[in-house]
Protein backbone atom coordinates (compact mmCIF):
# COMPACT_ATOMS: atom_id res chain seq x y z
CA UNK A 1 0.00 0.00 0.00
CA UNK A 2 1.67 3.21 -1.42
CA UNK A 3 1.33 6.20 1.11
CA UNK A 4 -1.05 8.17 -0.64
CA UNK A 5 -3.17 5.26 0.11
CA UNK A 6 -2.76 5.30 4.04
CA UNK A 7 -3.46 8.71 4.12
CA UNK A 8 -6.85 8.25 2.45
CA UNK A 9 -7.27 5.32 4.41
CA UNK A 10 -6.13 7.39 7.90
CA UNK A 11 -8.79 10.67 6.32
CA UNK A 12 -11.63 7.67 6.20
CA UNK A 13 -11.31 6.44 9.52
CA UNK A 14 -11.47 9.64 11.40
CA UNK A 15 -14.39 11.17 9.14
CA UNK A 16 -15.77 8.05 9.97
CA UNK A 17 -14.84 8.07 14.06
CA UNK A 18 -15.67 11.63 14.42
CA UNK A 19 -18.92 11.55 12.31
CA UNK A 20 -17.96 14.24 9.74
CA UNK A 21 -20.13 14.59 6.75
CA UNK A 22 -18.27 15.18 3.07
CA UNK A 23 -20.14 19.03 3.16
CA UNK A 24 -17.98 19.71 6.30
CA UNK A 25 -14.76 17.98 4.97
CA UNK A 26 -14.89 19.89 1.82
CA UNK A 27 -15.94 23.25 3.38
CA UNK A 28 -12.92 23.00 6.32
CA UNK A 29 -10.31 21.85 3.06
CA UNK A 30 -11.59 25.34 1.18
CA UNK A 31 -11.58 27.59 4.20
CA UNK A 32 -7.50 27.29 4.35
CA UNK A 33 -7.31 29.96 6.95
CA UNK A 34 -9.79 28.17 9.23
CA UNK A 35 -7.69 25.20 8.80
CA UNK A 36 -4.77 26.66 9.81
CA UNK A 37 -5.95 28.16 12.66
CA UNK A 38 -7.64 24.87 13.73
CA UNK A 39 -3.84 22.96 13.24
CA UNK A 40 -2.90 25.75 15.63
CA UNK A 41 -4.77 25.47 17.99
CA UNK A 42 -5.09 22.03 18.29
CA UNK A 43 -0.85 21.71 18.63
CA UNK A 44 -1.35 24.00 21.23
CA UNK A 45 -4.50 22.07 23.40
CA UNK A 46 -1.89 18.56 23.02
CA UNK A 47 0.78 20.38 24.15
CA UNK A 48 -0.82 22.14 27.51
CA UNK A 49 -2.52 18.97 27.81
CA UNK A 50 0.69 17.18 27.91
CA UNK A 51 2.33 19.80 30.83
CA UNK A 52 -0.95 19.34 32.33
CA UNK A 53 -0.80 15.46 32.48
CA UNK A 54 3.13 15.59 34.21
CA UNK A 55 1.82 18.37 36.59
CA UNK A 56 -0.83 16.25 37.81
CA UNK A 57 1.41 13.01 37.50
CA UNK A 58 3.94 14.98 39.51
CA UNK A 59 1.40 16.64 42.15
CA UNK A 60 0.17 12.75 42.63
CA UNK A 61 4.01 11.51 42.91
CA UNK A 62 4.73 13.67 45.53
CA UNK A 63 1.99 13.34 47.67
CA UNK A 64 1.77 9.82 47.65
CA UNK A 65 5.52 10.03 48.19
CA UNK A 66 4.76 11.82 51.58
CA UNK A 67 2.41 9.72 52.63
CA UNK A 68 3.99 6.79 51.71
CA UNK A 69 5.16 5.53 55.17
CA UNK A 70 2.05 6.29 56.81
CA UNK A 71 0.31 3.97 54.51
CA UNK A 72 -0.26 0.39 54.95
CA UNK A 73 -0.09 -2.38 52.19
CA UNK A 74 -3.27 -2.23 50.85
CA UNK A 75 -3.69 1.69 50.73
CA UNK A 76 -0.12 1.59 48.73
CA UNK A 77 -1.45 -0.71 46.18
CA UNK A 78 -4.90 1.47 46.25
CA UNK A 79 -2.81 4.64 45.77
CA UNK A 80 -0.74 3.18 42.79
CA UNK A 81 -2.52 0.38 40.91
CA UNK A 82 -6.11 2.09 42.06
CA UNK A 83 -5.65 5.10 40.73
CA UNK A 84 -3.70 3.55 37.70
CA UNK A 85 -6.61 1.65 37.32
CA UNK A 86 -9.34 3.69 37.49
CA UNK A 87 -7.89 6.39 35.41
CA UNK A 88 -7.24 3.42 32.53
CA UNK A 89 -11.26 3.01 32.49
CA UNK A 90 -11.87 6.82 32.77
CA UNK A 91 -9.54 7.13 29.48
CA UNK A 92 -11.40 4.25 27.62
CA UNK A 93 -14.90 5.30 28.55
CA UNK A 94 -14.46 8.80 26.98
CA UNK A 95 -12.61 7.73 24.27
CA UNK A 96 -15.17 7.92 21.53
CA UNK A 97 -15.98 11.14 22.73
CA UNK A 98 -14.97 14.14 20.76
CA UNK A 99 -15.12 16.16 23.73
CA UNK A 100 -13.01 14.46 25.91
CA UNK A 101 -10.41 13.29 23.02
CA UNK A 102 -7.68 15.88 23.77
CA UNK A 103 -7.23 14.08 27.54
CA UNK A 104 -7.68 10.29 26.67
CA UNK A 105 -3.91 9.65 25.47
CA UNK A 106 -2.58 11.43 28.60
CA UNK A 107 -4.85 9.27 31.04
CA UNK A 108 -3.79 6.28 29.06
CA UNK A 109 0.24 7.44 29.99
CA UNK A 110 -0.56 8.51 33.47
CA UNK A 111 -2.49 5.24 33.94
CA UNK A 112 0.52 3.25 32.29
CA UNK A 113 2.85 4.23 34.91
CA UNK A 114 0.85 4.15 38.05
CA UNK A 115 -0.30 0.25 37.24
CA UNK A 116 2.85 -0.78 36.73
CA UNK A 117 4.27 0.82 39.89
CA UNK A 118 1.24 -0.71 41.07
CA UNK A 119 1.97 -4.14 40.41
CA UNK A 120 5.07 -3.93 42.12
CA UNK A 121 4.38 -2.34 45.09
CA UNK A 122 1.61 -5.22 45.25
CA UNK A 123 4.33 -7.70 44.43
CA UNK A 124 7.01 -6.51 46.97
CA UNK A 125 4.14 -6.33 49.67
CA UNK A 126 3.10 -9.99 49.13
CA UNK A 127 5.45 -11.71 47.27
CA UNK A 128 8.09 -14.02 48.20
CA UNK A 129 9.83 -14.57 44.88
CA UNK A 130 13.71 -13.70 45.13
CA UNK A 131 14.40 -12.83 41.24
CA UNK A 132 13.26 -9.49 40.35
CA UNK A 133 12.78 -10.64 37.00
CA UNK A 134 9.48 -12.54 37.27
CA UNK A 135 7.94 -9.54 38.70
CA UNK A 136 9.20 -7.88 35.37
CA UNK A 137 7.65 -10.83 33.89
CA UNK A 138 4.42 -10.77 35.18
CA UNK A 139 4.08 -6.92 35.17
CA UNK A 140 4.93 -6.63 31.40
CA UNK A 141 2.52 -9.56 30.70
CA UNK A 142 -0.47 -8.08 32.76
CA UNK A 143 -0.10 -4.58 31.19
CA UNK A 144 0.34 -6.15 27.35
CA UNK A 145 -2.62 -8.62 27.40
CA UNK A 146 -4.73 -5.09 29.13
CA UNK A 147 -3.13 -2.80 26.41
CA UNK A 148 -3.09 -4.89 23.94
CA UNK A 149 -7.11 -6.50 24.22
CA UNK A 150 -8.26 -2.70 24.26
CA UNK A 151 -6.18 -1.86 21.20
CA UNK A 152 -8.08 -4.22 19.26
CA UNK A 153 -11.11 -3.35 20.41
CA UNK A 154 -10.20 0.86 20.25
CA UNK A 155 -7.51 1.37 17.69
CA UNK A 156 -5.91 4.19 19.25
CA UNK A 157 -2.46 5.08 18.61
CA UNK A 158 -1.50 5.17 22.12
CA UNK A 159 -2.50 1.82 23.11
CA UNK A 160 -0.24 0.65 20.45
CA UNK A 161 2.41 2.37 21.47
CA UNK A 162 2.11 0.84 25.22
CA UNK A 163 1.40 -2.81 23.22
CA UNK A 164 4.57 -2.52 21.63
CA UNK A 165 6.37 -1.47 24.40
CA UNK A 166 5.14 -4.25 27.43
CA UNK A 167 5.34 -6.90 25.07
CA UNK A 168 8.92 -5.77 23.85
CA UNK A 169 9.86 -5.71 27.85
CA UNK A 170 7.90 -9.82 28.30
CA UNK A 171 10.33 -10.68 25.29
CA UNK A 172 13.27 -9.20 26.55
CA UNK A 173 12.41 -10.36 30.73
CA UNK A 174 11.86 -14.13 29.01
CA UNK A 175 15.18 -14.54 26.58
CA UNK A 176 16.83 -13.06 29.87
CA UNK A 177 15.37 -15.57 32.24
CA UNK A 178 16.10 -18.45 29.61
CA UNK A 179 19.74 -17.20 29.90
CA UNK A 180 19.85 -16.44 26.51
CA UNK A 181 22.64 -14.41 24.63
CA UNK A 182 22.27 -10.17 25.36
CA UNK A 183 23.80 -10.13 21.59
CA UNK A 184 21.02 -12.88 20.56
CA UNK A 185 18.62 -11.11 22.42
CA UNK A 186 19.53 -7.52 21.29
CA UNK A 187 19.28 -8.54 17.63
CA UNK A 188 16.15 -10.39 18.57
CA UNK A 189 14.45 -7.97 19.86
CA UNK A 190 15.55 -5.16 17.06
CA UNK A 191 14.87 -7.50 14.03
CA UNK A 192 11.29 -7.83 16.21
CA UNK A 193 10.77 -4.17 16.22
CA UNK A 194 11.83 -3.31 12.52
CA UNK A 195 9.11 -5.54 11.42
CA UNK A 196 6.75 -3.83 14.12
CA UNK A 197 7.79 -0.74 13.23
CA UNK A 198 7.19 -1.47 9.07
CA UNK A 199 4.00 -3.15 9.25
CA UNK A 200 2.92 0.85 11.69
CA UNK A 201 4.62 2.65 9.03
CA UNK A 202 1.91 1.38 6.91
CA UNK A 203 -1.26 1.71 9.00
CA UNK A 204 -2.80 4.68 10.40
CA UNK A 205 -0.50 4.32 13.51
CA UNK A 206 2.63 5.29 11.25
CA UNK A 207 3.23 8.39 13.90
CA UNK A 208 5.05 6.09 16.27
CA UNK A 209 6.82 4.46 13.86
CA UNK A 210 9.64 6.37 13.57
CA UNK A 211 10.40 6.06 17.30
CA UNK A 212 10.20 2.33 16.96
CA UNK A 213 12.11 2.19 14.07
CA UNK A 214 15.20 3.91 15.66
CA UNK A 215 15.15 1.89 18.81
CA UNK A 216 14.64 -1.31 16.61
CA UNK A 217 17.44 -0.12 14.26
CA UNK A 218 20.04 0.98 16.84
CA UNK A 219 19.37 -2.76 18.79
CA UNK A 220 19.77 -4.52 15.46
CA UNK A 221 22.97 -2.30 14.06
CA UNK A 222 24.93 -3.09 17.76
CA UNK A 223 24.35 -6.57 18.24
CA UNK A 224 25.22 -7.14 14.90
CA UNK A 225 28.30 -5.09 15.68
CA UNK A 226 29.54 -7.62 18.34
CA UNK A 227 29.02 -10.51 16.12
CA UNK A 228 31.15 -9.26 13.38
CA UNK A 229 33.42 -7.37 15.18
CA UNK A 230 37.39 -8.30 14.85
CA UNK A 231 36.14 -11.41 12.44
CA UNK A 232 37.42 -11.25 8.80
CA UNK A 233 34.03 -10.63 7.48
CA UNK A 234 33.95 -7.23 9.73
CA UNK A 235 33.20 -5.13 6.95
CA UNK A 236 29.78 -6.79 6.53
CA UNK A 237 28.50 -4.35 8.79
CA UNK A 238 28.61 -1.80 6.23
CA UNK A 239 26.35 -4.04 4.25
CA UNK A 240 23.77 -3.77 6.59
CA UNK A 241 24.07 -0.09 7.16
CA UNK A 242 23.06 0.08 3.63
CA UNK A 243 20.06 -2.35 3.89
CA UNK A 244 19.07 0.12 6.83
CA UNK A 245 19.42 3.24 4.51
CA UNK A 246 17.68 1.22 1.45
CA UNK A 247 14.75 -0.09 3.86
CA UNK A 248 14.41 3.87 4.87
CA UNK A 249 13.94 4.85 1.10
CA UNK A 250 11.09 1.59 0.56
CA UNK A 251 9.92 2.98 4.34
CA UNK A 252 9.92 6.66 3.32
CA UNK A 253 11.31 7.25 6.83
CA UNK A 254 13.85 9.79 7.80
CA UNK A 255 14.76 8.30 10.85
CA UNK A 256 15.88 5.18 9.87
CA UNK A 257 17.95 6.80 7.04
CA UNK A 258 19.93 8.86 9.61
CA UNK A 259 20.36 5.81 12.12
CA UNK A 260 21.78 3.66 8.48
CA UNK A 261 24.31 7.14 7.58
CA UNK A 262 25.48 7.44 10.55
CA UNK A 263 26.02 3.56 11.30
CA UNK A 264 27.80 3.64 8.27
CA UNK A 265 30.08 6.66 8.51
CA UNK A 266 30.76 5.33 12.38
CA UNK A 267 32.45 2.03 11.20
CA UNK A 268 34.28 3.99 8.70
CA UNK A 269 36.07 5.86 11.52
CA UNK A 270 36.59 3.07 13.30
CA UNK A 271 37.81 0.64 10.16
CA UNK A 272 40.54 3.45 9.34
CA UNK A 273 41.29 4.16 12.62
CA UNK A 274 41.95 0.57 14.41
CA UNK A 275 44.29 0.02 10.91
CA UNK A 276 45.72 3.41 10.11
CA UNK A 277 45.90 5.23 12.95
CA UNK A 278 50.16 4.58 13.30
CA UNK A 279 51.01 4.89 9.92
CA UNK A 280 52.05 7.60 7.65
CA UNK A 281 49.55 7.82 5.46
CA UNK A 282 47.02 8.05 8.49
CA UNK A 283 46.68 12.10 7.33
CA UNK A 284 45.83 10.44 3.95
CA UNK A 285 43.09 8.17 5.20
CA UNK A 286 41.41 10.53 7.15
CA UNK A 287 41.39 12.90 3.98
CA UNK A 288 39.69 10.06 1.98
CA UNK A 289 37.41 9.24 5.17
CA UNK A 290 36.28 13.06 4.85
CA UNK A 291 35.48 12.97 1.23
CA UNK A 292 33.60 9.32 1.64
CA UNK A 293 31.56 11.20 4.82
CA UNK A 294 30.91 14.40 2.01
CA UNK A 295 29.94 11.98 -0.12
CA UNK A 296 27.69 9.51 1.85
CA UNK A 297 26.35 12.91 3.21
CA UNK A 298 25.59 14.01 -0.57
CA UNK A 299 23.90 10.79 -1.14
CA UNK A 300 22.04 10.55 1.86
CA UNK A 301 20.80 14.53 1.34
CA UNK A 302 19.31 13.43 -2.24
CA UNK A 303 17.30 10.08 -0.98
CA UNK A 304 15.94 12.36 1.28
CA UNK A 305 14.75 14.60 -1.29
CA UNK A 306 13.72 12.33 -4.00
CA UNK A 307 12.20 9.58 -1.94
CA UNK A 308 11.10 11.08 1.26
CA UNK A 309 10.00 15.32 0.28
CA UNK A 310 6.32 15.36 0.33
CA UNK A 311 6.27 16.13 -3.40
CA UNK A 312 7.59 12.32 -3.75
CA UNK A 313 4.50 10.69 -1.61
Amino acid sequence: MSSKQVALQEIIDIVKSNQLSIQEVIAALTDTKNVTNQRAAGALSRIFSYIGSILVFSGICIFIGMKWEQLGSIERITVTLGIGFVLFLIAVSIMNNTKYSRITTPLLLIAALFQPTGIFVMLDEFSRGDDPLYGVLFMSLVMFIQQGFIFLWKKRTALAFMTILFGSIFFITTLELLEADKNVISFAIGLSLMLISWALGHSSHRAISSFWYFFGSISLLLSSFDFLKNQTYEVLFLGLAAILIYVSTAAQNRTLLFVGTLAMLSYISHYTYRHFNDVLGWPIVLIICGTAFIGIGAVAMKINAKFMSPSSK
